[in-house]
């Protein structure tokens, strides 16, 4: 298709210039583009399918006047084009490429770095409070969307917007989805033939002025509201409420359950290759049937999930037990609040997060499920490098910081039967809160040697015996162990190899064993070095005053950007043979 319009957008003044009668236009092509493009790279395509005519509007209205805020992330893909950025789509998903969200690096219109979700309100009455006291008369816009206005943030941040008059206007992209449907009361509020007229007495009732917009894809509609908007902002906060049809344009979105929210590459016809997820088995499908499994077995398990059914892969769970499978929306603190409920009434209940957003519910971590030391179990699919996403998705800070917290033991299966089987003792033996930590890609190729080789879950488990030196690691860097120990026998060095479980509470008796065994051990680990397993195996050694030499190998305490894991531990020094190198620098192997 010829994008005749679109090739000429340059950045916002570009579409103010054009006559209003154009810009359904422009929409067109945008939304041709997007399915062509994302298509064949793979993408946020539903999220950013229903925000078409609203992302123009708003260009069209507030262009480069004013700083507009995406609330999530992956809705900023027209905005991405209508910023300049058209020839960088073919590198989305690619290391080094597009980011799947807002990143200043790209682009000056990118207010801040956007990819998790509920945080636009806050920082936007942040930004509208500074204009207001250095007395200029810019407003600011926060698109909140995809279930994002019941993140705790949201709400506080609604609560605070109408206190002291500041101009911040707030549009509500109301499309019924998260990632898979929306739940709850706000879903109750915005659904429903009334469902404005309710939304204007909540808003209004909050203190904000509020204008409906029923077909958010109507554009001469959004033009005239949002002009309305801009001026009415001058005397408070301003919601702007529209309906959306998120994968609008796309028929395979239609009948896909979550409005084919992301999809690796797919042909946009036949609709082949369309999935979310990583092709062949992952440790999140594994460990999704064994809960399903489970379910059948005891009826006090109970699932729930913060808006990230398909990540653990609870389809079927929510198909067979819908009783016992809670989507609580976007919401990680109350879900684990709501954990702590169940298991206070004798409940079961596993708690599923992505590893990125389990970070989000630390106080109640530590307040409600380990300072009373009930026994929930965490289930965090993600550990370790997220991918492609963002900086912000790596688990690569989750063993430093729930270390810290009293009664949580905390589990790194090494294998597909470890996994399981921890699951399986969870649920008949759980006294304590545990996390378990599992990564989001496919299963090792080494699966079958940890298998074979199994020991009691309670303990380390030796994988290869060796003289000269041991290598201790957890289960996402089980191909690193295998690969580095092939390395250094190639040198005439054997080392010993062994997978840590147990991350919480350490095996100290094990460890102080094996450290009167080897003088020389390496830990591998996906996880930054501040507080990582290896500063636990140093400062033990150091506290029984062992003589041993430890090798730390993690990431340095930094952001890491997107990418692919290989690529991602090559550039972070923690790929095998960049510790062979290390080895030989400081051991001269």
């Amino acid at each position: 298709m010829n994008y005749l319009l679109l090739d000429r957008i340059k950045d916002p003044r570009d579409v103010q210039a054009l006559a209003i009668e154009r810009l359904p236009e422009l929409a067109a092509e945008i939304r041709s583009f997007l399915i062509e493009s994302i298509s064949r790279t793979g993408g946020h395509i539903g999220a950013n399918l229903g925000v078409v005519e609203l992302t123009i509007a708003l260009h069209y209205v507030f262009g480069a006047q004013e700083q507009i805020i995406f609330d999530t992330g992956h809705q900023g893909y027209t905005h991405k084009l209508l910023t300049g950025r058209k020839e960088l789509f073919a590198s989305l998903n690619q290391p080094g490429g597009m980011s799947r969200f807002l990143d200043r690096r790209e682009s000056s219109y990118d207010t801040i770095d956007a990819s998790h979700a509920g945080t636009a309100i806050s920082i936007a009455s942040g930004l509208a409070q500074a204009h207001k006291l250095n007395g200029d008369d810019h407003c600011v816009v926060a698109l909140v969307g995809d279930g994002a206005l019941v993140e705790g943030m949201s709400l506080e941040g609604l609560n605070f917007a109408t206190a002291s008059d500041i101009p911040l206007l707030i549009v509500i992209n109301d499309n019924g989805m998260a990632i898979p449907p929306n739940v709850g009361g706000i879903s109750k509020l915005f659904s429903g033939k009334d469902s404005l007229k309710k939304s204007r007495y909540f808003f209004e009732g909050l203190g904000f002025q509020y204008y409906g917009v029923q077909d958010g894809h109507d554009l001469n509609a959004l033009v005239n509201t949002f002009k309305q908007a801009r001026r009415a902002v001058r005397q408070g906060a301003v919601v702007v409420h529209t309906k959306t049809e998120k994968g609008r344009g796309l028929d395979l979105a239609k009948k896909h359950p979550y409005k084919l929210h992301f999809s690796m590459p797919f042909d946009p016809k036949s609709g082949a290759g369309i999935s979310p997820l990583p092709a062949g088995t992952t440790y999140g499908a594994v460990a999704g049937a064994k809960m399903h499994e489970l379910m059948a077995k005891d009826k006090d398990m109970v699932i729930l999930t913060p808006s990230t059914p398909y990540a653990s892969f609870l389809d079927a769970c929510f198909a067979d037990y819908p009783e016992r499978t809670i989507d609580v929306g976007m919401a990680e603190q109350h879900a684990i609040g709501m954990a702590c409920g169940l298991a206070l009434e004798g409940k079961k209940p596993f708690v599923c997060f992505q590893s990125t957003f389990m970070q989000r519910a630390f106080d109640q971590l530590i307040h409600d499920a380990a300072y009373m030391d009930l026994p929930i179990t965490v289930m965090a699919v993600r550990s370790g490098f997220a991918g492609l996403d963002s900086s912000t998705h790596h688990g690569i800070y989750d063993f430093s910081y729930l270390k810290a917290i009293p009664n949580l033991e905390i589990f790194y299966p090494g294998s597909t039967r470890d996994l399981k089987d921890m699951i399986d003792f969870r649920l008949q033996n759980a006294d304590h809160p545990m996390a378990i930590l599992y990564p989001y890609e496919e299963v090792s190729a080494y699966d079958s040697l940890l298998v074979d080789s199994f020991t009691d879950l309670q303990n380390p488990q030796i994988v290869h015996k060796g003289k000269d030196g041991l290598i201790l690691f957890p289960g996402n860097c089980v191909d690193t162990a295998v690969e580095l120990q092939a390395l250094l026998a190639s040198a005439g060095q054997h080392y010993a190899s062994a997978n840590i479980r147990h991350l919480r509470p350490l095996p100290v008796d094990w460890l102080k064993e094996q450290m009167q065994q080897y003088y020389r051990i390496v830990v591998l680990e996906e996880n930054i070095l501040d507080g990582g397993l290896g500063s636990d195996v140093a400062a033990l050694a150091a506290d029984l005053e062992l003589p041993v030499q430890i090798l730390r190998s993690g990431i340095p305490t930094s952001f890491v950007p997107a990418g692919n894991k290989r690529e991602l531990m090559e550039k972070t020094g923690i790929d095998a043979l960049s510790i062979f190198h290390k080895m030989q620098e400081r051991w001269g192997l």
